[in-house]
């Protein structure tokens, strides 16, 4: 018994590698093949997964989906969030933790209340992708974000006799 359990031990740990590489990329295949992202990953040299915590001067939230991340150094980075996040361009405040001093795609924002006795948080997002762009691309971000399409009626064909007993 004490020789099958070895061994048994010895393909555990040797399978085990290869089941923890796996466990790490996995949250990335599902991304990329879920049909529910509505985010199209996208990298070029203006997107990074990451920000420095320490570098973040203040942010504007847009709306339910939308933050704009203000840097030192007068960068901007847009993070679009995979999914709406109830409650938050309502509240247009949030907070997050990590351990590591970066906010990561992926990591979770809270959405704060006001609560009689202070803050409390709420509903728990995930970030997206941060896209850096320059002040008129956030202008432009801040304007378009609360605009709706217009509705415009199609136009409406011209009535048409309608023929009775007399026509052939």
């Amino acid at each position: 018994m004490i020789i099958g359990y070895q061994m048994m031990r010895k393909q555990i740990s040797t399978f085990a590698p290869a089941v923890f590489a796996f466990s790490l990329l996995l949250p990335f295949a599902a991304t990329a093949q879920n049909g529910d992202e509505d985010e199209e990953l996208v990298f070029d040299e203006n997107t990074v997964d990451c920000i420095q915590v320490r570098n973040i001067r203040r942010t504007d939230v847009l709306d339910d989906r939308n933050i704009l991340f203000h840097m030192r150094g007068r960068t901007i980075y847009h993070n679009m969030l995979p999914r709406q996040c109830g409650g938050l361009a309502r509240e247009e405040r949030f907070s997050y933790q990590t351990s590591i001093g970066r906010l990561c795609r992926l990591n979770s924002i809270r959405v704060l209340y006001d609560d009689p006795f202070g803050l409390r948080e709420g509903n728990r997002c995930a970030l997206g992708l941060f896209h850096k762009i320059d002040r008129e691309d956030a202008k432009a971000i801040k304007e378009g974000v609360g605009m709706r399409p217009e509705a415009n009626p199609l136009p409406m064909p011209a009535p048409e006799k309608v023929g009775g007993p007399e026509e052939e």
